[in-house]
């Protein structure tokens, strides 16, 4: 449901607690300005803890009171249902918001028992949902409710989930088309719940598939004018240019500092630009996209994320090359094969450098976890431990979930390096090994003992588009492999390079039909022999797909001890 009003009581519930629970760390009783403009000046000076504690409990009597309008809002959307019988989306909408009013009175009574199988999400058209106020078949009362309803901004949204008892159920339902129009109603396989992001779940699915194209254009732009970037981070390699520019004395270039900061700096720099642009990847998926769950915005960063980084490769090996013997390519084709393979020799000394940075030290921060401390160290100096409150200790022990977004296309970078340079400088399996090796120990290690997932995301985020990077790695290693053999004017093992290319195509179609097709949508069959060995679900928490700000069980409670009577907690 779209809940606009309730969402922001909530939200600022969360703030008010948050100022409460600072106020009352305080070893005095802070002030507070209310009336003026800004917090701090220009408005009269009340307690602190007296002003929050006034404020959490107007905030409560809102929410509620808004809480109580959603059974009238499900009341509504059933009315309208039997006035339009043609309207699939909206009986899904009205069951949805039905079993949500029936679930919000049994929530304190419920077992909180979690069912086993995952349900489809359910995409609807906007277009379906819209009330109409209609004062001769209403009562005033209900009249007076409408208003209400209105007023608090409740209606029905575009997104419904909808819960099965049985694994074939639910796969029959993911694999058929509900309806002739695609554009009316879509189905997916829902997201963990812990996964959903509930201040995108209004958000229209034919809007965003709007927003997608045009991203993907955006990004698409940007992949061919990515080379600005690459190149000014590829003349930090050369120190004397960049002193001559900013008019300061060279350096000796032959001293030992000097080639180490000359390999180190870009290295250093196309980091920073790639998370710079992973941020830029992810607050685009979260906020223009408004993707509904934390997996999909993984896998959606997984992807772009990967293709920066195919064309950081190609932009590092051929940017200083094509771009300045572009006449001579157009005068010369056959040029550009040689070309190339004569700047891979040349590039492949930034590439190790690459692969030791992140073989020693990421490895070494993430292992250390360094950042994290000089973060907390600088908290610390800046704040007292008096007033720290409990909330801030709680979430400072929350373990990291590791971004697969992040990490995966990172780890498929140095595997494409490493299996395009395998014919042309072997040593670089040496520096993968290093890298592969430290990467294994950091993360057995990081997983058991460091982080933790939240939220599952069913592979959305790794086999289904890593699949396609890692056999596209292969078929480049292949094509490189092929064309070097020719340079090296040895026919024989340039035609026997293409017996592995053959195999290698023949295994992708292969498990393209048997593997990959099936691990997008499980087979009937095999979901009917799962319910005959687990069995069917007799019983499962109806409320696991609940919005947070109806769910009573999520509302944050604030405890504080008077001091002068030490007596018991109070509650607000």
């Amino acid at each position: 449901m779209e809940m606009s009003c309730l969402d922001k009581l909530v939200e600022e519930r969360e703030k008010v607690l948050n100022n409460l629970e600072r106020a009352d760390a305080c070893a005095h009783h802070p002030k507070v300005s209310i009336g003026g403009r800004c917090s701090c000046c220009w408005g009269e000076k009340v307690d602190a803890i007296e002003h929050y504690r006034t404020e959490l409990s107007r905030l409560n009597t809102s929410i509620c009171h808004e809480r109580e309008l959603v059974p009238l809002a499900a009341n509504h959307v059933r009315h309208l249902r039997k006035c339009d019988g043609n309207s699939n989306a909206l009986d899904v909408i009205s069951m949805s918001m039905s079993a949500i009013s029936e679930g919000i009175q049994q929530l304190q009574t419920h077992d909180g028992q979690e069912f086993t199988h995952s349900m489809p999400l359910i995409e609807c058209n906007e277009s379906h949902f819209s009330f109409s106020d209609d004062d001769e078949e209403r009562d005033i009362g209900e009249h007076i409710n409408q208003i209400e309803i209105n007023e608090s901004k409740i209606s029905p949204s575009s997104t419904a989930f909808v819960t099965f008892t049985s694994l074939r159920a639910k796969q029959a339902a993911a694999q058929c088309a509900l309806t002739p129009d695609r554009t009316s109603m879509r189905v997916f396989h829902a997201p963990d719940p812990r996964s959903v992001l509930w201040e995108n779940i209004s958000f229209p699915l034919s809007m965003q598939d709007t927003a997608k194209f045009g991203m993907k254009v955006v990004w698409i732009v940007g992949i061919l004018f990515w080379a600005i970037p690459v190149s000014v981070v590829n003349s930090l390699a050369n120190l004397n240019s960049i002193l001559q520019a900013l008019n300061i004395k060279t350096v000796d270039s032959s001293k030992p500092w000097y080639g180490f900061l000359s390999g180190l700096l870009p290295v250093i720099a196309l980091a920073l630009l790639l998370d710079a642009l992973y941020a830029l990847i992810v607050l685009t998926a979260k906020r223009v996209l408004k993707l509904k769950s934390l997996s999909d915005v993984d896998a959606y960063a997984t992807y772009w994320y990967q293709l920066y980084q195919f064309a950081n490769l190609w932009l590092i090996v051929i940017g200083g090359s094509i771009f300045n013997q572009f006449q001579s390519f157009l005068n010369d084709p056959q040029s550009i094969v040689t070309t190339i393979a004569n700047a891979m020799i040349g590039s492949s000394v930034f590439f190790v450098n690459m692969t030791l940075t992140q073989s020693i030290g990421k490895c070494a921060l993430d292992i250390s976890q360094l950042q994290k401390f000089v973060i907390a160290l600088l908290m610390r100096l800046w704040r007292s431990e008096s007033t720290i409150t409990q909330r801030q200790m709680d979430r400072a022990k929350i373990p990291e979930t590791y971004q697969w977004g992040y990490e995966i296309p990172q780890i498929l970078f140095i595997l494409m390096i490493v299996v395009l340079y395998c014919p042309i400088v072997p040593i670089m399996e040496v520096f993968g090994l290093i890298y592969f090796a430290g990467r294994y120990i950091t993360y057995k290690h990081q997983f058991l003992h460091v982080n933790a997932q939240t939220f599952e995301g069913g592979g959305n985020a790794t086999w289904l588009s890593i699949f396609v990077f890692i056999i596209s790695i292969i078929y480049m290693a292949e094509a490189v492999f092929i064309a070097y053999m020719g340079l090296k004017q040895s026919p024989a093992s340039a035609a026997f390079a293409f017996v592995p290319l053959v195999v290698t195509f023949v295994f992708h179609l292969d498990l393209r039909y048997k593997t990959i097709t099936y691990l997008q949508n499980l087979p009937l069959q095999r979901a009917a022999a799962i319910d005959v060995k687990e069995g069917e679900c007799s019983d499962f928490n109806r409320l696991i797909y609940l919005q947070p700000s109806l769910n009573t069980c999520l509302d944050e409670q604030f405890h504080v001890v008077d001091s002068n009577t030490r007596g018991p907690d109070a509650v607000f």
